[in-house]
């Protein structure tokens, strides 16, 4: 299958951008007519620059004591400004049970759309296969990836079985796409609760979609370690890991 890439070279620019941001989190708006201005200076004398709608995700500082936060959002193109700091709700702080809504909503909207695109590509519809590549590539960017470090985070907290089974059938269903990120958050899941990933991956019965996410772990873990491409490595927790997926890896083997 040919492979879809993200915008990778777009996406880069973003997140590196928001590094230059001290302590940026990943919120959502919380205001109740559903949307709230993006301007252009601390106030509402300042000129609007954008609208960020109730499920826009955008990174957040605080600045000084001001009650104005400085916020970088991706919709397509990098949107920066400041919104009052009412009307912001860090993901992280919603309850496990809002996270788990949102997490589902998302992964099942990126599986869905990944399914239709590799549909496109095999019945060589070509306007099918524009649309559907454009859909998924931008709902990768706004929503997919912003989402996956609180997906690791909130699977580490819950070893919540039915979002990492639904994090894997995402996965497999968005087989053919040359996006690192998702492998990075299961090597994450994998890092801090590996008997309960083991676990879960026992109970894939096909044995190549189980070495598939057995590569996405294997490449989260050299991420996370910085292992050099040859695997070797004198750390003692990488190692430790790497001959607990080895194990998984060769029952997945033909």
């Amino acid at each position: 299958m040919k492979t879809h890439k993200t915008k990778t070279l777009t996406l880069i620019t973003f997140l590196c951008s928001l590094t230059l941001i001290a302590q940026t989190k990943l919120a959502i708006i919380n205001d109740p007519d559903g949307f709230t201005f993006v301007r252009n200076g601390q106030g509402k004398d300042f000129s609007v620059v954008d609208t960020l709608y109730k499920e826009d995700f955008f990174y957040f500082e605080f600045v000084d004591s001001s009650d104005w936060v400085k916020i970088s959002a991706w919709k397509g193109r990098q949107i920066e400004g400041f919104i009052h700091n009412s009307r912001v709700q860090i993901v992280g702080n919603l309850s496990l049970q809002k996270q788990k809504e949102l997490i589902t909503k998302i992964l099942n909207r990126q599986r869905i759309l990944a399914i239709s695109f590799y549909n496109a590509w095999k019945t060589k519809d070509s306007i099918a296969y524009r649309k559907s590549i454009r859909e998924l590539e931008s709902y990768n960017d706004t929503k997919y990836d912003p989402i996956l470090d609180i997906l690791s985070k909130y699977i580490c907290k819950t070893s919540d079985s039915n979002i990492l089974q639904l994090f894997f059938a995402t996965l497999l269903a968005d087989k053919g796409s040359a996006n690192e990120l998702p492998s990075f958050s299961i090597g994450d899941c994998f890092i801090c609760n590996p008997n309960f990933v083991i676990q879960q991956l026992a109970k894939i019965n096909d044995k190549e979609e189980k070495m598939l996410i057995c590569d996405h772990i294997e490449w989260g873990l050299i991420n996370q370690f910085n292992i050099e491409e040859d695997k070797k490595s004198d750390n003692p927790e990488f190692n430790r890991l790497k001959k607990l997926l080895d194990k998984e890896k060769k029952k997945a083997s033909p």
